[in-house]
């Protein structure tokens, strides 16, 4: 995660704020004009709480271990697991101990935050409390591990993941590097609490576009007027599930890799709500050497989570790089848990660099994901080296890509040196990585306008081949005739990508028959029969097979519902996704309607010119999660079609353009 209020040493034309100012464009983006780092901390506090006050105060209830307290007796026990973790108890040690521009920082962004939540506290549910340093240090802690949460809880999605990519000055129109930023998520904040808004930040030394997660000081990913970034999920094993042997002789002691040590207990109190009224319980706590034992098992856990102290004083040197080596010198600090970063500067350079908290161990010893407590050999060693995980910087290619996919792949067609364990990446290509790397592995220049359109890409994966195949088999009738003439893609209009996932999902086969590049008879006759039921079901509940994707396809927020274009995971277990995915999971198809809740959930080129950088962006509902907000659903309208809209980056520009504009005084 990055410190969006860190000081980059920007000296570009920049006018010197002299208010604490915020100006909110037509979509309600705000973009803060601060005399100073602090001054900006806090209204970024205010904004936050402005526009997303329920989220925010959620996000500080799950990483704490109390969303029970607004959340009902159904999650005290994830709660009593993540107050074990530590997350709140290494907040309230680090709230005592951090010092300096951290410390300013952070409680000016409390400060802020309490101010906004108070001038709206008659409209909000009565369980929201004032935010505190320890609710922030918390959730820096939780977001840093929540992919880990997520793997461990086996709430992952197959396939599910996000796009990336960067263009060298010798690949674009402009002649400066482009970069593309597409994380995929569940756009309701289903995983771990990761909600975007969208934010800019001018201050004498701060000049930064992208997003932050409500309740936190710190940004995402976005750009300065010297560095973009981007990240994707890179599948690094930040935990390990210890089976914990009991001493026979003395049941207060365990077996630490070989030596006995005790037992840790505690009672916690655990406040869950229960018909309106706030009520408690104890709850007895077991820990461990490596953590706390899992509830109703003879297993404890071990996460890799960085100190949140670190994490912001890490942050605050990566936003003040101001080229991408220095960038990259920054993640040596080690206190971000993991991702693939792909970045870019304004001097030419594009890089990418995987990043891991991941300790070295012996695999014969820990497999996958468990090990024996008992076992010497089980424990862990010290963390992987930056320098030793992959990376690389100015492809010869001018092109690197992640989505998801093989670090070694990132680089085209120059595969990263080096073995890494499966510990270390597990992952392969995807068919995202492939699509992309077919757009953009040609020899024309790709301008800025043609990177929105390749990043919003809805070409289904290997619909082209199979068809062919589909109709080499079957010459007449009207299902492959439509088939035939769907032009391939998963835009709203496409007429035959209805009937293509109808026959994906008729058979759980027919998703890797699509890869395959020939068809033995058995899968032939199987492959032509399935076509012929799924067509069968399609007419019964759609009334013919030459329906609009849109008209099947759809994202709704409130009482607005659009189609969507993109196409991802319409078949369980399998990680058949275009470029652009969009997905409703399990509940693909139900009752012959698809309810998109999962993609795009945030997107952004950067065109980084010297003399200005540029950028586009769009998020997939709006930038407040407040139902009476204007801005709780206005950019559907452009996500939905896959269009941007231009971020307008500059103080200038944002005092021009402004809708709406507000004083803040400190």
């Amino acid at each position: 995660m990055i410190f969006c209020l860190a000081i980059i040493a920007s000296r570009a034309a920049l006018s010197t704020p002299q208010d604490l100012t915020v100006y909110e464009d037509k979509f309600g983006i705000p973009s803060i004009s601060a005399p100073s780092d602090a001054e900006a901390a806090y209204a970024l506090g205010y904004v936050e709480a402005k526009d997303h006050a329920v989220r925010m105060a959620t996000n500080y209830k799950l990483a704490r271990g109390r969303l029970a307290e607004m959340a009902g007796k159904g999650s005290l026990l994830q709660d009593g697991f993540i107050r074990g973790l530590g997350f709140e108890a290494r907040a309230q040690q680090a709230a005592k101990e951090i010092y300096g521009e951290p410390a300013e920082i952070l409680r000016s962004f409390v400060e802020g935050a309490n101010r906004g939540l108070q001038e709206q506290k008659s409209a909000l549910p009565a369980w929201i409390e004032p935010v505190t340093d320890v609710d922030v240090l918390s959730l820096v802690q939780f977001i840093n591990g929540a992919f880990p949460l997520l793997d461990l809880s086996q709430h992952l999605s197959p396939g599910a993941g996000s796009n990336q990519f960067a263009l060298s000055a010798s690949k674009t129109t402009t002649r400066h590097p482009i970069l593309s930023m597409d994380p995929h998520l569940a756009w309701d904040g289903q995983d771990g609490g990761i909600v975007w808004q969208e934010v800019a930040i001018y201050t004498p030394d701060i000049h930064f576009r992208g997003v932050v997660i409500p309740g936190e000081p710190l940004g995402v990913m976005g750009h300065t007027d010297r560095v973009a970034w981007s990240m994707t999920n890179n599948n690094p094993l930040l935990y390990t599930i210890y089976t914990v042997k009991l001493n026979p002789a003395k049941k207060s002691e365990y077996s630490y890799h070989g030596v006995w040590k005790p037992f840790r207990t505690e009672k916690a109190e655990m406040k869950y709500l229960d018909k309106g009224e706030l009520k408690s319980t104890t709850s007895p706590m077991t820990f461990t050497e490596w953590g706390p034992m899992i509830p109703f098992s003879n297993r404890a856990v071990r996460v890799s989570i960085p100190d949140p102290v670190t994490t912001l004083e890490q942050s605050l040197a990566m936003l003040r790089s101001k080229s991408g080596a220095e960038f990259r010198n920054a993640l040596k600090m080690r206190g971000i848990s993991m991702w693939n970063y792909v970045y870019g500067d304004v001097d030419g350079t594009i890089g990418y660099q995987y990043n891991a908290l991941v300790p070295q161990h012996d695999e014969t010893a820990i497999k996958g994901r468990t090990a024996s407590g008992d076992d010497p050999k089980s424990a862990w060693g010290d963390l992987w080296s930056l320098d030793a995980l992959p990376h690389a910087e100015n492809p010869t290619s001018g092109i690197l890509i992640n989505c998801n996919s093989d670090p070694k792949l990132t680089a085209i067609h120059e595969p990263l040196p080096g073995d890494w364990p499966t510990y270390v990446t597990s992952y392969g290509p995807t068919t995202r990585w492939q699509m992309l790397s077919k757009l953009l592995d040609q020899r024309l220049r790709i301008s800025p306008e043609r990177a929105q359109e390749i990043a919003t890409d809805c070409t289904v994966p290997f619909a082209d081949e199979t068809i062919k195949r589909l109709a080499g088999l079957l010459t007449i009738g009207k299902p492959i005739e439509v088939l035939k003439q769907w032009d391939r893609k998963a835009t709203i209009d496409s007429i035959g990508c209805a009937l293509y996932t109808y026959w994906l999902r008729e058979k759980p086969e027919n998703s890797a028959l699509t890869k395959l590049s020939v068809w033995d008879k058995a899968q032939q006759e199987s492959a032509t029969a399935s076509l012929a039921s799924a067509a069968q079901k399609m007419i019964a509940e759609q009334g013919s097979l030459e329906v609009r994707w849109g008209g099947i396809q759809y994202m709704q927020r409130g009482t607005i519902k659009l189609p969507v274009q993109g196409f991802g995971y319409v078949v369980p277990g399998s990680d058949l996704a275009a470029v652009s995915p969009a997905s409703a999971g399990a509940e693909t198809l139900k009752s012959g309607q698809s309810h998109t809740t999962f993609g795009s959930s945030f997107r952004m080129i950067v065109s980084l010119d010297p003399h200005g950088v540029q950028s586009w962006s769009v998020l997939p509902y709006g930038n407040s999660s407040n139902p009476k907000s204007v801005h709780f659903a206005d950019q559907m309208e452009l996500y939905a079609v896959g269009k941007y809209k231009p971020t307008n980056f500059g103080l200038a520009s944002a005092k021009k353009l402004a809708q709406n504009s507000y004083r803040l005084i400190h």
